[in-house]
């Protein structure tokens, strides 16, 4: 049993890091939020379009970096939740018999 205990665990711990893709989050840190990007004027030099197309790149990419990083803290979080579920599971497993003595022993001295 404590085997299965063990693979169901590292199930659910490979389950969340697929769900929450720390990889992925990791390599796209410095890309911008869902593409958005403006592009440079490639004509002339007009400062103001210039300055215009890096603030929206700049924002575009600060923003997605705030939104991965919540989403890695969560996914981490997550990760811990679970590993903390699946190590007391386990140790409730190994020591149910003494609980149960424990118990039996108690329901004994308190009909006395």
């Amino acid at each position: 049993m404590p085997v299965i205990i063990i693979r169901g665990g590292l199930r659910f711990l490979w389950t969340v890091n697929e769900i929450f893709s720390f990889l992925f989050l990791i390599r796209t840190f410095f890309k911008p939020w869902k593409s958005i990007t403006d592009k440079y004027p490639s004509k002339g030099l007009n400062i103001g379009l210039i300055a215009q197309a890096f603030t929206l790149n700049c924002t575009s990419r600060i923003i997605g970096m705030i939104f991965r990083t919540v989403a890695f803290v969560i996914g981490v979080a997550m990760e811990l939740v679970v590993l903390a579920i699946f190590v007391s599971v386990l140790i409730v497993w190994f020591f149910f018999p003494i609980l149960i003595a424990m118990d039996v022993f108690y329901l004994v001295g308190s009909l006395s």
